[in-house]
C-alpha cells in the first residue's frame, strides 16, 4: 500500500478508545507505517511535539479536549502547518464536517471505520501531502529567483492588458506600479513604446521565438533604457521582461570615448583621427579639394618633465592642446596621437598655397610663452605638412609624409615648419637603414676604435690616447661618428657600442702595457645617456677588474653639457668613480656651462679645451686670451690641461708659453688603428715641442 522506503512513515493516533486505537495501530502497521499512540487532545499534541509524525488521525469526540481543538492546536505548532490530518468521527451532520475543515482538518473518515480500507486512504494523503510540499518548495525556489533577478516581468493578456506583476517592484523608470495588474500597456509605459510591445507581441506568437527591443523613458532620475523581451506562453499571454541597462548603457558610452579619444587631453586618439582623416580625404576627392595634414611634436619636452615633473609635463600638453584648439576652425581636427605628438587635419583648403598658411597659423601658437604652476615655459614645435592630392591620396602615406617633414624640421634646430618633399623621404629612408645597421654592427664586428694619442708638452712623449669610435660598413666603408653617434644615443644603441668601446680600449691599454709602454692612459668619452641613465660606475669597475686595467690609467671624458645636465646626479657618479681611483677628464671646456662653481665641486683631472678656441688661436688675440685665462684657472684648481685639434707649430709654440700641459692634433698623429698606435708608441717617439 506505500511506496515508502527505508524508515516507514510514522502516524500518531488520537482517540479517547482504547479499542479503537488498537484496530488502527493493527492495520496501518499491516500497511506498513509506524503507529504512536494518544488518549486525548492533550496527550496528542504533546505526542505530535515528541515525535513529529507525518500523519495525525484524530478522532472528533474525546474528554477534557475534542479533536476540533486538537487539530487547531497542532496547526499552530512548528511543522504543524502541513501535516495532513485525518480526522475519525461518527458525527455525520454537515455543521460539523464544515467545522472540521475550518480547525484544518485534511479529510475525514466516519465511523464505522472499514480498517482495510484505512491503509489505502492514509498512503493517499501523505503522498498528496508530499506533492504539496515539492510544490511549495518549488514555488518558494521561484519567488526567491525572481526577487533576486533585476528585471520587471509583465503577464500581458491577448487584449495587452496588464495581467499582474510576475517580477521586480515595478516596470520602466516608475518603481510605483505596484498595482500594473490594474492598468493598461499605457497606463504603464508611456509615448509610442506600447505600440512597440504590442508589435513584438505579435511576432512572438507567430515565431515562438524571443523578440527583443530597447527602449527608453525621461524621469525626474533622468534618462533611462531599457533592454525588453518578449515571450509567448500559453493562453495567448505574453511575458514582458525589461532590464535596466542604464549603467550599462553609461559604460559603454564610455568606453567607447575613450577608445577614440585621449585621457588626459581629451582629443581624438590615433583610432579617430584615421577615421577622420579617411572622411575627409573622400569628401575632398568628391569636392576636388585640398587637405593638409600635420604633424606636430614639441621641442625638448622632456626636459620640461625633468625640471618641472611629469605632472607639470601633463598639464603642458593639456594646455597646448587648448591652445591649439583655439588657433583652428571647428571644422579642423586635432588629435593627440602619443606622448608629445599632435596631429591635425585641415580639410575644405581651396589650394596648396592655401592650406601651407592654415598650417603656419596654427604654428604661430606657439610664440607666446605657457604658463605651468606659476612659471612661464617657452615652448616650440617642430611641424611637418604634408598635402592631399600632391602629396598622395591615402591616409597612411599622407601621416607618413607629414612625420618625415616633421622630423626634418626638428633636425634643424626645433620650432620649425616644413611642408614634406621628395628629397625628404631619401633621408628618412637612409636614416631607416642606418639604424637598422646599428642594431646589428655589434653583433657583426663591425665597429672598430682608433687611438689618437695626448703628448706631454714637456718631454714631447706619448703619455696617453683617446679612444674613439669608428663604423666599418661593408657597404658604406668607413662611418664617421658625427653620422652614426646621435642616432645611436637617440635609439640607445649607444648603451652597448659604449660599453664594448671601454672593454676594447681598457683591453688594449692593458695589452700596451704588458709590452713595456707605460705609463699611460687610456680615456673614452660617453654620452649623455650611458651616462645618465645608466650604473656606469658599476660598469667600469667590472670592465677594470675583466680586462687587469689599474683605474688610474683609465680616464673618462665627459662634455660640459653632460654634467651639467643633473648637477647633483653628476657630482655623486664622479665622486664615486674618484673614489675607484678612475680620472675624469671634462671635454669641450668653454663651449658650455663654464663655471668655476662646478668646478670646485667636481673631482675633475683633466680639462679639454675645446678646438674651436685652438683653430684660429695663432691668428686671434681674442682666443689667446680665453685659452690663457682657462689654463691658469684650471691650475689655480690643481687641474691639468690639454688642447685638442693642434694642427699647427705656431698653436703649439703659444700653448707652450701659456704653460699648457698635455696637446692632441693632427700634428702629432690622427686617430689611428691599435696596430699603427703600436708603432708610434714602439718608436717611442719624441716630438720636438
Amino acid at each position: 500500500m506505500t511506496e515508502q522506503r527505508g524508515t516507514p512513515p510514522l502516524v500518531l493516533v488520537v482517540d479517547d478508545d482504547p479499542g479503537t486505537r488498537l484496530l488502527a495501530a493493527a492495520s496501518l502497521r499491516q500497511a506498513g507505517y509506524a503507529t504512536v499512540e494518544a488518549a486525548d487532545g492533550d496527550d496528542g499534541i504533546s505526542a505530535f511535539r515528541q515525535f513529529r509524525p507525518a500523519l495525525v488521525l484524530l478522532d472528533v469526540v474525546m474528554p477534557r479536549m475534542d479533536g476540533f481543538i486538537a487539530c487547531r492546536e497542532i496547526r499552530r505548532l512548528p511543522g504543524g502547518d502541513r501535516v495532513p490530518i485525518l480526522m475519525m468521527t461518527g458525527l455525520d451532520d454537515l455543521s460539523s464536517i464544515h467545522r472540521a475543515y475550518e480547525v484544518g482538518a485534511t479529510d475525514f473518515v466516519t465511523k464505522p471505520i472499514h480498517w482495510v480500507i484505512l491503509g489505502y486512504r492514509v498512503g493517499y494523503l501523505l503522498r498528496a501531502a508530499r506533492a504539496f510540499l515539492d510544490l511549495a518548495r518549488s514555488e518558494e525556489k521561484t519567488r526567491a529567483l525572481l526577487r533576486a533577478i533585476p528585471d520587471r516581468i509583465l503577464r500581458i493578456g491577448a487584449d495587452g492588458a496588464v495581467l499582474d506583476l510576475v517580477a521586480g517592484v515595478g516596470i520602466a523608470a516608475d518603481p510605483s506600479v505596484e498595482d500594473a495588474g490594474k492598468r493598461t500597456l499605457s497606463d504603464v509605459l508611456p509615448g509610442g513604446i506600447p505600440e512597440e510591445v504590442l508589435r513584438n507581441i505579435g511576432e512572438a506568437r507567430k515565431s515562438g521565438g524571443i523578440q527583443r527591443f530597447e527602449y527608453a523613458i525621461d524621469s525626474a532620475a533622468g534618462r533611462r533604457s531599457f533592454e525588453a523581451r518578449i515571450v509567448s506562453i500559453p493562453g495567448e499571454e505574453s511575458l514582458l521582461i525589461a532590464r535596466d541597462m542604464t549603467d550599462r548603457k553609461k559604460a559603454e558610452d564610455q568606453l567607447a570615448h575613450m577608445a577614440y579619444h585621449d585621457a588626459l587631453t581629451g582629443l581624438p586618439n590615433r583610432v579617430a583621427f584615421s577615421e577622420r582623416l579617411f572622411q575627409e580625404l573622400a569628401r575632398a576627392k568628391r569636392r576636388n579639394e585640398v587637405v593638409a595634414i600635420v604633424f606636430l611634436d614639441l621641442d625638448r619636452f622632456k626636459d620640461v618633465n625633468d625640471t618641472l615633473g611629469h605632472d607639470a609635463g601633463d598639464r603642458l600638453l593639456v594646455a597646448v592642446a587648448e591652445r591649439l584648439r583655439g588657433a583652428m576652425r571647428e571644422t579642423d581636427t586635432l588629435a593627440r596621437i602619443s606622448g608629445d605628438e599632435f596631429c591635425i587635419i585641415l580639410p575644405d583648403q581651396r589650394d596648396e598655397h592655401a592650406a601651407i598658411e592654415a598650417g603656419r597659423r596654427v604654428h604661430q601658437a606657439f610664440t607666446e610663452p605657457f604658463h605651468i604652476d606659476g612659471q612661464e615655459a617657452h615652448v616650440t614645435a617642430s611641424m611637418g605638412i604634408s598635402l592631399y592630392p600632391a602629396n598622395g591620396g591615402s591616409p597612411e602615406t599622407l601621416v607618413k609624409q607629414a612625420d618625415i617633414a616633421m622630423f626634418r624640421a626638428k633636425s634643424l634646430g626645433g620650432g620649425n615648419f616644413l611642408p614634406f618633399s621628395e628629397e625628404m623621404s631619401a633621408e628618412v629612408a637612409a636614416r631607416v637603414r642606418m639604424e637598422k645597421g646599428l642594431r646589428s654592427a655589434c653583433e657583426k664586428k663591425e665597429f672598430v676604435v682608433h687611438y689618437q694619442p695626448a703628448i706631454d708638452l714637456r718631454s714631447g712623449r706619448i703619455v696617453g690616447a683617446e679612444a674613439l669610435v669608428r663604423w666599418r660598413t661593408e657597404d658604406q666603408g668607413l662611418v664617421q661618428p658625427l653620422q652614426f653617434i646621435p642616432l645611436a644615443e637617440e635609439t640607445g644603441a649607444i648603451v652597448p657600442i659604449s660599453e664594448w668601446v671601454i672593454e676594447t680600449a681598457c683591453a688594449q691599454a692593458q695589452a700596451w702595457h704588458a709590452q713595456g709602454f707605460g705609463p699611460f692612459r687610456i680615456s673614452v668619452n660617453v654620452s649623455a645617456r650611458l651616462f645618465h641613465r645608466y650604473d656606469l660606475n658599476a660598469t667600469i669597475r667590472d670592465i677594470l677588474r675583466q680586462t687587469g686595467l689599474a683605474p688610474g690609467s683609465f680616464e673618462l671624458e665627459i662634455t660640459e653639457s653632460v654634467a651639467m645636465g643633473n648637477m647633483e646626479s653628476t657630482i655623486e657618479t664622479l665622486w664615486k668613480l674618484n673614489e675607484a681611483s678612475i680620472r675624469v677628464a671634462m671635454d669641450d671646456f668653454g663651449t658650455g656651462y663654464s663655471s668655476l662653481a662646478y668646478l670646485q665641486r667636481m673631482p675633475i683631472q683633466l680639462l679639454k679645451i675645446d678646438m674651436s678656441f685652438i683653430r684660429e688661436m695663432d691668428r686671434n688675440p681674442d682666443d689667446q686670451t680665453i685659452v690663457k685665462t682657462i689654463i691658469a684657472m684650471a691650475h689655480t684648481l690643481n687641474i691639468e690641461v690639454i688642447a685638442e685639434g693642434v694642427e699647427r707649430v705656431e698653436q703649439l709654440d703659444l700653448l707652450k708659453s701659456f704653460g699648457c700641459d698635455l696637446a692632441q692634433g693632427f700634428l702629432f698623429s690622427k686617430p689611428v688603428p691599435a696596430e699603427e698606435f703600436t708603432r708610434l708608441l714602439a718608436e717611442n717617439r719624441g716630438m720636438t715641442v
